[in-house]
């Protein structure tokens, strides 16, 4: 077989990846809007909000007043002050004090051996809570009136032990254009989001820690958060573990209900997805590499191949054409449905540069022993 040859069949291969890619985009695409269809409840069973806030003096604020107008009639809220060392704490106690019995604040216990900040923060504000479901939230998020009540329909009408999913995600800068869309490629490149409150295997399993609905008694017997206490991604592995002990979850389209902007310049979501993104990969060497190969191959020569192709290979670039307009089209339907900056779709190479190396840096940190940081707290 030949260099011709070899090339042809390359070319066709990177097509089917393409079509595989749309084909996935689309179906969630499907998905995520049928989840919209349940109506959000006024009266339900009583949902206790579960924040927990480290140097968070800049976000709060909008945070607790879009939850403290709810339409659901049931809830109060649980606020953990996490070791700040801003005016978190102060701002939490005004609260407190402003809704005695329905706002309540747990001031900063030490961090256990073996614990990371937040999933020991959740841990505790379980532990405190009183609620059928409990709604873990993050402190940068902006809730809709009807955000406690669309997550309580949500859990009732899929019969769902766990109820998470994409919220709108705002982006303030053109840095951050160039990476908080890779949030969306797991469900864009492998995730079927339709199967996921079908099927038992937690290998198909997806969360976001924004928003993260529990049925109360289900998620204390099978352990909270204590079971991934020294997790990174402590959303991703307790989703799975959960699902894995029997429990089903559901992934919705949460963009009508709750906004968030994740990050407030390149820097930080660089180093946001950086504690993140090699985490995810199990901080295994060999899939790094093994993505690291694959980007290049399925994303970008085949849009070097769009525009030119050596003398000999013409019968290759119908092939890259179409794997290139897939993948346009994938990154359009993505952008349209979560309300991206309509430039993402031809910046999409950055994205994928910026995931890589944001990964890449996290494993150099691993080797070298120089843990990640992430709000004053080491990551190792």
């Amino acid at each position: 077989m030949n260099i011709t040859t070899i090339v042809y069949y390359y070319a066709i291969l990177c097509t089917i990846a393409g079509g595989f890619i749309l084909l996935i985009t689309l179906s969630n695409v499907i998905w995520l809007s049928h989840t919209l269809f349940p109506k959000p409840l006024k009266k339900g069973p009583k949902v206790s909000v579960l924040i927990p806030a480290r140097n968070e003096e800049k976000r709060i604020i909008p945070c607790l007043e879009s939850l403290l107008v709810q339409d659901y009639q049931n809830y109060n809220i649980y606020l953990y002050d996490d070791d700040s060392t801003d005016g978190t704490g102060k701002i939490l106690d005004h609260y407190a004090r402003e809704y005695p019995g329905f706002v309540h604040v747990i001031h900063g216990e030490p961090l256990e051996t073996g614990w990371f900040g937040k999933p020991h923060a959740m841990q505790k504000l379980l532990e405190r809570s009183d609620g059928v479901y409990v709604l873990f939230t993050d402190a940068d998020t902006l809730h809709k009136p009807d955000s406690i009540g669309r997550a309580v329909a949500l859990a009732q009408r899929y019969e769902a032990d766990l109820v998470t999913g994409y919220v709108h995600h705002t982006t303030g800068s053109f840095g951050e254009a160039q990476i908080i869309p890779s949030i969306y490629l797991l469900t864009m490149v492998a995730m079927p989001l339709w199967l996921v409150p079908y099927t038992k295997s937690p290998a198909i399993s997806h969360a976001i820690g924004q928003f993260m609905l529990f049925k109360a008694i289900k998620f204390v017997r099978f352990g909270g958060y204590a079971r991934v206490k020294h997790e990174v991604t402590e959303d991703v592995r307790v989703a799975r573990l959960f699902k894995k002990a029997g429990h089903r979850i559901i992934f919705a389209d949460l963009k009508p209900s709750v906004d968030c902007r994740m990050y407030d310049s390149y820097k930080s979501a660089k180093l946001g997805i950086a504690k993140n993104v090699f985490d995810y990969f199990d901080h295994n060497a060999l899939l790094l590499l093994g993505a690291t190969a694959a980007v290049p191959l399925f994303f970008f020569i085949p849009l070097i191949g769009m525009f030119w192709v050596p003398a000999g290979f013409a019968a290759s670039q119908p092939f890259f054409n179409i794997s290139v307009i897939f993948m346009l089209y994938s990154w359009i339907l993505v952008t349209i449905e979560r309300s991206l900056p309509w430039y993402v779709p031809l910046i999409y190479p950055l994205v994928m540069v910026n995931v890589l190396s944001a990964a890449w840096r996290a494993f150099a940190a691993q080797l070298t022993g120089k843990a990640l940081e992430w709000k004053g707290r080491p990551l190792r």
